[in-house]
């Protein structure tokens, strides 16, 4: 306890203690937006935080958010984030091992705003990549991040966090036969059309260099190593660590947006690993637009690639003719 602090005579009720944390914390957050280091994410950007630190970062939509560090070690750290003002808005719970990234929703909906990364951390720091993600495209938020409600601080280490629910979309008895067959029309106009882009043909590409590939053993992945790098794999690249994250197929789903005519198409990794099952690539498609490719974001395995790093990385893994190609790395 600090010298010189002396605790009143009288006890604050349990409700009365929670008001005001939670009145300090919007206290401290608005007063960090007045002060003029607020970090910009247009685009994927580097963060550094010191243990406990709050960062003020503005989102592309326009909004602000609170990011603090709550916790860091070298196997991996814990963050809140929250909209401001912290007191109206839930607050966002996550931790990242190393390497691993989660999308995130700011402002605690089901539509995330951002993925983070994390690049490294010890004791007393984190580094995050941060990179914005479109809300049209409806990116759920990742299964581990959890919401609270400010008035709940309290429980935050307790156990007491409830996970984000997830909505369920069923068709109504009224959707016919003809309707359906139009949409499913338009999805496949949607699939033709991004499958005449560098990107399509790349993510077509993969899909089937995934599913080759499965059937590379040991035997064959240790000589295909030595053919390319001039020795033998040591262990971080041993077969047995890199066939339990290589993908093992690649997927695509459609959905409507609800921008007349616009496609979105979700390219999901397939992989031993869950933390890289999930989507990899999204593409807004507008099938009555001549530049009928909106939008595409790269998410999950495939954050921070574009299409020019993407397809030099298939360009390498294609020309390996047996079936460890996705298996070395170029």
């Amino acid at each position: 306890m600090q010298k010189g602090f002396t605790l009143p005579a009288w006890r604050l009720s349990g409700r009365q203690i929670l008001a005001l944390v939670v009145a300090l914390i919007a206290i401290y957050i608005v007063y960090g937006v007045l002060v003029p280091s607020v970090i910009p994410i247009s685009s994927t950007r580097t963060v550094t935080l010191a243990l406990n630190q709050t960062q003020f970062i503005k989102i592309y939509n326009g909004s602000t958010a609170a990011l603090e560090l709550r916790s860091a070690s070298v196997s991996g750290a814990s963050f809140y984030i929250t909209s401001v003002p912290a007191l109206y808005n839930p607050v966002v719970a996550f931790t990242l091992a190393p390497v691993t990234s989660l999308n995130v929703s700011t402002g605690g909906s089901t539509d995330s705003d951002m993925n983070i990364r994390l690049i490294s951390s010890s004791n007393s720091s984190a580094t995050v990549e941060i990179t914005p993600l479109f809300v049209a495209l409806h990116i759920r938020p990742s299964s581990s991040v959890v919401l609270l409600n400010p008035s709940s601080l309290s429980s935050i280490g307790s156990g007491g966090l409830s996970t984000i629910s997830t909505i369920s979309t069923t068709s109504t008895a009224s959707t016919t036969t003809i309707v359906q067959n139009a949409t499913q029309s338009l999805y496949q106009k949607a699939l033709t059309l991004m499958n005449k882009t560098g990107p399509g043909m790349v993510l077509n590409g993969y899909s089937a260099l995934y599913k080759r590939d499965v059937a590379c053993t040991p035997s064959t992945y240790n000589s295909t190593y030595i053919q390319y790098n001039g020795k033998p794999p040591p262990a971080p690249v041993s077969y047995e660590n890199v066939s339990a994250h290589t993908p093992t197929d690649l997927t695509v789903n459609e959905s409507l947006l609800t921008a007349n005519k616009n496609v979105l198409l979700t390219y999901s990794i397939v992989s031993p690993d869950a933390n890289i099952t999930g989507p990899a690539v999204l593409a807004i498609i507008n099938t009555t637009s001549a530049n009928f490719l909106s939008s595409i974001t790269y998410t999950g395995l495939y954050t921070g690639f574009n299409y020019t790093t993407l397809n030099s990385s298939y360009s390498f893994q294609s020309k390996i003719t047996n079936d460890c190609g996705a298996y070395i790395s170029p």
